[in-house]
């Protein structure tokens, strides 16, 4: 189908689904904010998404009836602004509700411990990412994230951080060539996320989450160079499953209490980031 169909079908099911559940109303025209959005975003929208962004759909009805408390933050930032066409008032909006968009800054890292831990320590050090508008997004590895890169910032308005393990300096001495001013590019300086942590924080997890008959300690984190060379083989030993960074990087996000968790690294990383 041409594009230009696609939109008619689509506008015509949303609509009259809309007009069924909530009864009739007057379309406004609520694609507005969804194609300010984009092009707050956004360099150049080609054609073909423009006249996607462009469907007149009648968002209203819908949103109205959403349970704030219970939608994602995106429906939430839908539901505060969707009646709205100042710029300055919703960017207002978004900060004073910590709503994430429009999305201000980009943050690339390579792998799921710093997606689940930044935002958190970054909350306890009284940085609310999403009021920053700061979003982030998982290459899957290193050697994926300048690829990354190179793919959007010729498209994107806002600026964007790449944050790299130590063993990634060949790669950001490269990149750095190619990365715009606006952008930045950071390095954990001593391995990775998970060699950053504070090792009592890590102690003190465990041993939370699980009620082994031998309790970790310090020395069990200390056998190995890599904190995951470490991991794993206690994981193995104490017969705890398989040590999967998302879980671990889950149970040290409920278990962050002292200021004395968050390790001057971690400070610097937060700090450089926002």
């Amino acid at each position: 189908m041409q594009e230009n169909e696609i939109c008619r079908v689509v506008s015509i099911i949303w609509n009259k689904s809309v007009e069924n559940l909530y009864g009739k109303q007057s379309h406004r025209n609520n694609f507005n904010i969804l194609k300010w959005l984009c092009e707050y975003t956004f360099k150049d929208i080609d054609e073909k998404t423009k006249k996607f962004i462009n469907t007149k759909l009648n968002i209203s009805p819908v949103l109205e009836n959403l349970n704030y408390e219970k939608s994602p933050v995106n429906m939430k930032f839908l539901i505060k602004t969707h009646k709205l066409t100042d710029e300055k008032e919703i960017l207002n909006i978004s900060q004073k509700h910590s709503l994430l968009f429009p999305i201000r800054k980009l943050l690339i890292v390579e792998g799921i411990t710093e997606e689940i831990l930044l935002p958190v320590f970054a909350s306890k050090l009284k940085c609310d990412f999403n009021k920053s508008g700061i979003y982030i997004l998982g290459a899957g590895g290193k050697s994926k994230s300048p690829n990354l890169y190179l793919k959007l910032k010729n498209k994107l308005k806002i600026h964007v951080i790449l944050l790299f393990d130590s063993d990634a300096k060949e790669i950001c001495n490269i990149l750095k060539e190619n990365i715009y001013p606006k952008d930045k590019i950071l390095l954990i300086e001593k391995g990775e996320f998970e060699d950053i942590l504070s090792l009592n924080l890590i102690k003190r997890a465990l041993n939370n989450e699980y009620e082994t008959v031998l309790p970790v300690i310090k020395k069990d984190l200390l056998l190995f160079p890599k904190m995951c060379e470490n991991l794993e083989h206690l994981y193995r030993t104490r017969q705890l499953g398989e040590f999967k960074k998302a879980k671990f990087a889950k149970i040290i996000s409920q278990n962050i209490c002292y200021k004395t968790d968050i390790t001057d690294e971690i400070k610097n990383l937060i700090f450089n980031i926002n």
